[in-house]
């Protein structure tokens, strides 16, 4: 009865380790950003004028897994926030307070941050040459001709950019919502119980879809297929305690033998 009411516990709790973990990925991906502006080989909307190849070799090292995990440590928030919603009103405040909480900022964004970009990118390919009040008045003309070439976006030639994780993160969680409303019946309950993966298991599954993905799907696509699927299980995995003791297992052997009262290492 202990050890049940211990694990109850420890699956309730908070896992504080990701929340550095989400601060160290934003800090990562801000960082990578800045370094595209010095990369040599790698296109991007606006360019030093002095760049080097070298700064590729360091951000290779975070290219695959800043955005991934970023999307995993989203999934467990997301699973750990809405277990705590119950009921018909509380579900609808959950859905308005998210949305609000997440679509306020890439407002703001595509109105205030994303047209600094545009603004960079057009005047170093000389399209233009006015200051940037005058850029921001043409940009508030849907119409304006000055952005022919520019129109892809939300709305004419308003784009998300590198915004786009929040307007991704906004519909994936409703997507999110209504599955954890349908996994709430009943007939899942016996079934969920019986679900087991250990890590080695989990990561294949992972190589496989991320395989299906990069051959079947292009550009946009791919990017975000893999982000709801790290979200997908990010959401899964949050509270499953078989999980988190086979990440302890094979990657700090030592707390795990520490935290399970064992004297030999592993």
């Amino acid at each position: 009865m202990n050890k049940q009411l211990h694990l109850t516990t420890h699956l309730n709790n908070r896992h504080y380790f990701l929340d550095w973990l989400r601060v160290i990925s934003f800090a990562v991906l801000i960082f990578y950003h800045i370094g595209m502006l010095y990369s040599e080989n790698w296109g991007f909307h606006f360019k030093s004028t002095y760049t080097s190849q070298y700064v590729e070799y360091f951000m290779l090292m975070f290219a695959p897994w800043r955005m991934l995990l970023i999307w995993f440590i989203s999934g467990v928030a997301l699973r750990f926030m809405l277990d705590k919603v119950r009921g018909v009103k509380s579900n609808f405040f959950f859905i308005l307070n998210r949305s609000i909480f997440i679509l306020l900022p890439l407002l703001v964004g595509l109105w205030l941050i994303v047209p600094f970009q545009l603004y960079a990118e057009m005047s170093q390919q000389s399209v233009i040459d006015i200051s940037y009040w005058q850029f921001y008045s043409a940009f508030l003309d849907i119409n304006n001709e000055m952005f022919a070439n520019y129109q892809s976006g939300v709305w004419p030639h308003i784009d998300v950019n590198h915004l786009w994780y929040l307007r991704s993160l906004w519909q994936f969680m409703l997507i999110i919502f209504l599955f954890s409303l349908f996994m709430k019946l009943p007939i899942f309950t016996p079934l969920l119980k019986l679900v087991k993966i250990n890590l080695p298991l989990l990561a294949s599954l992972l190589v496989i879809a991320m395989l299906l993905t990069n051959n079947y799907l292009k550009e946009d696509a791919i990017r975000e297929t893999n982000g709801f699927i790290f979200l997908l299980i990010g959401y899964l995995l949050a509270k499953y305690a078989y999980f988190w003791a086979s990440l302890k297992y094979y990657f700090c052997p030592v707390v795990y033998i520490h935290s399970n009262g064992l004297s030999k290492r592993v």
